[in-house]
């Protein structure tokens, strides 16, 4: 077999393959005497029809699966002799395969092209959180409060701020009546709609009033099929209700969590905040030097990761679509994620690369404390936990979190895998 290669782009790569005439005859004749073998014909006793008979009245269809058979094979053996580890489906171009003479073909496939990222060591790049003030604290806490308040039914008109359970008694978009029009399952908060509009409306009317409203949709409304179009609801109003915040009493402290005073809360507010911070600076740390190294290291991403990317976004957001609101078009999807699909896929090869450089793994210690987590969290027994973790994946997942942690902690300046030994026995890999 002789194969060729070529490098169009940094990811393709394009194989000239011929199979030698006596490879391609040697294997079709194996095939028609396995064929003659197993092929019951009326008058002839099984094995025993004559080959002549087999290649004339079968010869053709068994060679083309010879030709594709081998064509697969030599495409196999093809990649191994040039070390090729291919992402994406082959495609087959200027096959020959005339009996009698040798079989010709080219093949194109993606492959993930080699990357090396310089310049990662010197990124001074690091997590600054900002402090936290009083008035932090106290907005927080308020927040705290206004998320235990209660619904209470009150008998007069709606304001704004008060919440309203209704039902739809009749529904019409753009002069089409919709009977599938579904009731909000929650009371609505009046002045937090994105329809202002519908909340104005039902400001000033109190429960067990039917009331007709004309609004219009807002043009960028979250269901698309219903932005910008004018609309008839005729609304009963089933109660009104007030939203009673709770005081920052003895009782409240109780129930948030035994604090003894509003001091002891807010300490305990602050050291939330300053938790929350503290993430949300590294992790904007972390964006920046992922940045920096992808514009100080340029490489192709092949067009197979993104596909398979946003074929994993379609996916997620047919998980998640409402009911009424219409499939994106595989061009809407590539429009909104495609940007998003080459920084997470970049991402990830520079995270790679960088922990393989600097041999960044996973302790068994660090494997273990996480399932310890896990097990305290779903009240189950670690041994018991872990072993169904590892049955079914998950340990090589946490694994692969832990790493991606570390790189990204040594990228700006808060890890040294010297300094924490990751060079251990107990690295990644290594059973327990």
């Amino acid at each position: 077999m002789k194969a060729a290669v070529s490098e169009p782009k940094s990811y393709i790569r394009i194989l000239d393959i011929e199979i030698p005439k006596e490879d391609v005859e040697s294997e079709y004749c194996r095939k028609l005497s396995q064929y003659k073998k197993e092929i019951s014909l009326p008058g002839f006793r099984p094995g025993k029809v004559p080959l002549d008979l087999v290649k004339n009245r079968f010869g053709k269809s068994i060679y083309a699966q010879n030709v594709e058979d081998m064509v697969e094979k030599s495409f196999e053996e093809a990649c191994k002799q040039h070390s090729l580890s291919p992402i994406s489906r082959g495609k087959i171009s200027n096959l020959k395969a005339d009996e009698g003479a040798p079989v010709s073909f080219t093949i194109e496939f993606e492959i993930d092209p080699p990357v090396e990222i310089k310049g990662y060591t010197n990124l001074n790049i690091q997590a600054d959180p900002k402090k936290i003030k009083d008035a932090d604290i106290d907005k927080a806490t308020e927040e705290l409060r206004d998320r235990h308040a209660e619904l209470v039914d009150v008998d007069r008109a709606a304001k704004k701020g008060d919440s309203v359970a209704i039902e739809y008694a009749k529904v019409i978009i753009d002069g089409l009546e919709r009977k599938d029009f579904s009731n909000p399952q929650y009371p609505i908060e009046l002045g937090a709609g994105e329809i202002k509009e519908f909340d104005k409306g039902l400001i000033g009317h109190s429960a067990g009033e039917t009331l007709d409203l004309t609004i219009r949709f807002p043009k960028d409304f979250s269901t698309k099929d219903l932005a910008g179009k004018e609309a008839f609801f005729s609304v009963k109003i089933k109660a009104v209700k007030e939203k009673i915040v709770p005081e920052l009493n003895a009782e409240f402290l109780k129930k948030l969590g035994d604090f003894a005073t509003p001091e002891a809360l807010a300490d305990a507010v602050r050291k939330d905040l300053e938790l929350r911070e503290k993430e949300r600076s590294k992790n904007e740390a972390y964006s920046r030097a992922i940045d920096r190294l992808s514009e100080k290291n340029s490489f192709d991403v092949p067009e197979s990761r993104i596909q398979s990317y946003l074929d994993h976004m379609t996916e997620e957001v047919k998980r998640y679509l409402r009911p009424g609101d219409a499939l994106p078009t595989p061009e809407e999807i590539d429009q909104k994620y495609r940007v998003t699909a080459v920084r997470a896929i970049k991402r990830f090869k520079i995270i790679d690369y960088v922990s393989t450089k600097e041999k960044i793994k996973a302790t068994q210690a660090e494997v273990d404390r996480q399932i310890e987590q896990l097990a305290a969290a779903y009240k189950q027994p670690f041994e018991q936990l872990k072993q169904s973790l590892r049955a079914n994946g998950t340990t090589n997942r946490i694994r692969s979190d832990i790493r991606e942690q570390k790189t990204l902690d040594f990228l700006i300046g808060e890890y040294s895998p010297s300094a924490a030994g990751d060079n251990s026995a107990q690295a990644e890999g290594t059973p327990s």
